[in-house]
């Protein structure tokens, strides 16, 4: 079956030529094909509506070889394999994968691959447009969490099912009846539903919450003490070492505590917290105060850098939120 048939942008057996279109498109990969006599067909289709990122890649050879180094810290790709088998090497773990499956790369990382007549779609996914969604749904409290898929997805999941669906129909849509309407309602649409779907149908730190349950990780109480020392504390002058001091563990404890509970370090966690303080008196009432003086009650005495972590938090700018709830 040939996938976004209409949305063709390369057929070709040259090498530098798909290296250059596949960078184009989703990150740097570098390919290298194995054996005697090997030839390689490659088919690349892509569609992008909104801020829907799709492709379809065929890679028509044996054993072929793939890297790719670590990129965009922000950038995920979805692969979901439609023909061909491999092994890949992400995250530190080896992964499987063969037709009807799928896999998580995280681009913040680097991946190694073989393939066989590799095919598959292509989804690319921002963490966070992934992140603030989440938020919109239930509520900002998650992003303290952290937010990490796991590469490997079981192709017997019945969540994996629904989503691999979900992209098919949405494929279909794009290189159909969408395909010469442009409609930005229906194409958000499509966007929603594919983010909701991802964040509680994929295996991910935030599924639990996003699907009503209890998170199930056991924080150790040393975390949860210089946790609740952290919310206690925002508004004065914090180091690592007094966090470490709350704790009682050293530097490399603390920090890969923090880590492995919420995906951050301490210091990271400390900054989220201060956002979300003066995020609260932003939405509420200046009270005749200029943003910076709020900014800095909080420890940010860096204007551009707190907004920029500002909307690196909330995907809009401080004064986007004042003006919103004037």
């Amino acid at each position: 079956m040939t996938y976004l048939q209409n949305h063709t942008i390369l057929s070709s057996n040259d090498l530098d030529e798909v290296r250059e279109s596949i960078m184009d498109l989703a990150s740097r990969h570098d390919f290298d094909i194995k054996g005697p006599n090997a030839e390689l067909n490659v088919r690349v289709a892509a569609v992008e509506s909104g801020d829907i990122s799709l492709m379809h890649v065929t890679l028509d050879a044996t054993k072929l070889s793939v890297t790719s180094s670590e990129q965009d810290p922000d950038g995920l790709l979805l692969y979901m394999l439609t023909s061909g088998s491999g092994v890949a090497q992400h995250c530190g773990k080896e992964l499987t994968f063969s037709s009807g499956r799928g896999f998580m790369r995280d681009l913040a990382a680097p991946v190694s691959a073989t393939e066989d007549n590799f095919g598959a779609f292509v989804l690319r996914l921002s963490k966070d447009k992934l992140k603030n969604h989440a938020r919109s749904l239930v509520g900002e409290d998650i992003d303290l969490m952290g937010l990490s898929f796991d590469p490997a997805i079981d192709s017997c999941a019945l969540g994996w099912t629904i989503f691999r669906n979900t992209v098919h129909y949405v494929a279909e849509a794009l290189d159909g009846p969408l395909r010469e309407m442009h409609n930005p309602i229906v194409t958000a649409q499509m966007e929603d539903i594919l983010l909701t779907q991802c964040l509680s149908l994929l295996p991910n730190s935030y599924q639990d919450t996003m699907n009503g349950r209890d998170a199930t990780m056991v924080v150790p109480f040393y975390i949860k003490r210089a946790r609740d020392y952290i919310h206690a504390h925002a508004d004065k002058k914090i180091g690592l070492a007094d966090i470490a001091a709350v704790a009682g563990c050293g530097y490399r404890g603390i920090q890969r505590g923090f880590v492995d509970a919420y995906g951050k370090t301490p210091m990271a966690y400390l900054r989220i917290v201060r956002l979300r303080r003066v995020r609260a008196i932003l939405l509420a009432e200046l009270d005749g105060h200029a943003i910076s003086d709020v900014a800095k009650q909080w420890g940010f005495t860096h204007m551009s850098r707190f907004a920029q972590d500002y909307y690196r938090e909330f995907g809009e700018l401080p004064s986007d939120t004042v003006r919103k709830n004037a």
